[in-house]
């Protein structure tokens, strides 16, 4: 990311936005902490996206193709980033790797469709002790439906399937999900104060040195 911006005082800030190349690192718009310093407004956005489409027809034509799933790399991050973006989550379980791959390869065309590409956060495990932040999962399980709770701490299972469901039967559990699911109406302040007063803290993976950043969050902490 350092490569792509970096923000005052020459340091990684806490948010960074590009668009880059098929090759992930040609920058094709102006670099900043958000989208706003590539585009004056969504509309805008949306055009130029276009635009640099068509300059990627392979890619163009396989946009809802590809052999393996979205997913993120832990359940607990996959749980945390469901909450951030208002998505239901997926997880799929197994006992070997093997097993999981055959149940990933039921749920590939379907997060792959039109109807459904950008609608779930997924995420896999082989442990079911990754699972103990999901009230509800039952032991055999392969798929499961989540709702994350407002923090991506927790999270509720509103359905689950198991290694031999059925194509129809997959479709129209995740056709429902995303049809009961209602997203947070979140207001970015009052979240804010309200993970401080419960105590709850995101620690990165990546060291913080945006010092507004870090200044605002001390400051926070220095609330009564």
């Amino acid at each position: 990311m350092e490569t792509i911006f970096l923000g005052k005082g020459g340091v990684l800030a806490n948010t960074v936005f590009c668009i880059l190349a098929p090759d992930g690192k040609k920058k094709l718009v102006r670099p900043g902490r958000s989208p706003q310093f590539a585009f004056s407004n969504a509309s805008q956005m949306a055009t130029q996206m276009n635009r640099l489409a068509v300059q990627y027809p392979l890619a163009t034509r396989n946009a809802l193709t590809d052999t393996q799933l979205p997913q993120l790399s832990k359940v607990d991050v996959a749980l945390n980033v469901a909450a951030c973006d208002n998505r239901p989550l997926v997880v799929t379980v197994a006992s070997s790797q093997e097993q999981l791959n055959q149940v990933n390869q039921k749920l590939l065309k379907k997060a792959w469709s039109e109807k459904l590409a950008g609608q779930f956060v997924y995420a896999s495990t082989v442990k079911r002790t990754d699972l103990k932040p999901l009230a509800g999962a039952n032991d055999s399980s392969a798929i499961l439906l989540i709702e994350p709770d407002a923090f991506g701490l927790s999270g509720k299972v509103v359905a689950q399937l198991n290694a031999s469901a059925t194509d129809a039967n997959i479709e129209t559990a995740l056709a429902k999900a995303i049809k009961d699911f209602q997203p947070y109406a979140k207001s970015h302040r009052q979240h804010l104060q309200l993970g401080h007063q419960l105590g709850f803290e995101w620690e990165t993976a990546i060291p913080e040195t945006d010092v507004d950043s870090i200044r605002a969050r001390e400051r926070q902490k220095a609330r009564p």
